[in-house]
């Protein structure tokens, strides 16, 4: 659970200032950006999340055919641009040359990393693919040039590619449709669960041991309440600014 600091536009999560109200809400996880006028997964959409007042954010990472960290949540890149194909078979140079639909070019996970040091509580590293050896070195080193070890969590459906990165020393989390069984997720840091598959005994199952509980993709204010109840750490939503506002309301004193 997040302390929510009252008073003012960006309240801080996790953090509250002498004398201010607070009490506890999720934290909250800006789900690939912010989608209102801007596409996923772009500098844009990340800049108007943390305008909004979001303190975290999570992204989706997939691999260039020569082994560069890029900003992808699909397979292929025909949904968020305007170009067609596999993330996979494209060198660096030909993604870069992609556009989405507002005009920006999909970015690498180096620049943005660049642009949220500093700025975010956490950021949710999505692995889409296992990454082989190339992979893997690429990835480490966009970490260690940004330092982002200790703020850029690793998390993925896939217990190989969580294996794949176990020597970077980031937080993990495991991704799961259907909440994992404990013995599995002792193993992590976080579990990631569907929000419509959590229960309060299951929360408090993974708590209990000391893992910590974020759900996604909730979107919706009944869904925002129930998962407070549940005590879950942290909530993975589309809606930006209406679980802020959501938020607010509710801790008002």
């Amino acid at each position: 659970m997040s302390v929510l600091a009252l008073g003012g536009a960006q309240a801080a999560h996790g953090h509250a200032r002498p004398g201010a109200s607070v009490c506890s809400v999720p934290g909250l996880v800006s789900h690939r950006g912010y989608w209102d006028g801007t596409v996923e997964n772009t500098l844009g959409a990340f800049e108007q999340a943390l305008d909004e007042g979001s303190p975290s954010i999570e992204l989706d990472v997939r691999f260039t055919r020569d082994h560069h960290p890029v900003l992808m949540h699909d397979d292929l890149v025909d949904r968020t641009t305007t170009g067609t194909g596999r993330v996979a078979d494209m060198t660096l140079a030909q993604f870069r040359e992609l556009r989405t639909a507002d005009g920006q070019r999909p970015p690498t996970l180096s620049e943005t990393l660049e642009l949220l040091r500093g700025g975010v509580e956490e950021l949710l590293v999505e692995l889409k693919e296992v990454p082989d050896a190339r992979d893997l070195r690429s990835l480490q080193g966009a970490y260690r040039r940004s330092d982002a070890y200790g703020w850029a969590s690793l998390m993925s459906f896939s217990t190989a590619a969580m294996e794949a990165v176990k020597s970077v020393p980031a937080r993990k989390g495991l991704l799961s449709n259907t909440a994992p069984r404990l013995s599995l997720a002792r193993k992590f840091s976080y579990v990631g669960v569907r929000h419509d598959s959590l229960t309060s005994a299951l929360a408090r199952e993974y708590l209990k041991y000391g893992v910590a509980v974020y759900a996604w993709t909730p979107n919706d204010e009944d869904a925002w309440r129930r998962l407070a109840d549940y005590g879950v750490d942290r909530v993975i939503t589309d809606e930006t600014p209406a679980y802020l506002e959501w938020a607010h309301e509710t801790c008002l004193p």
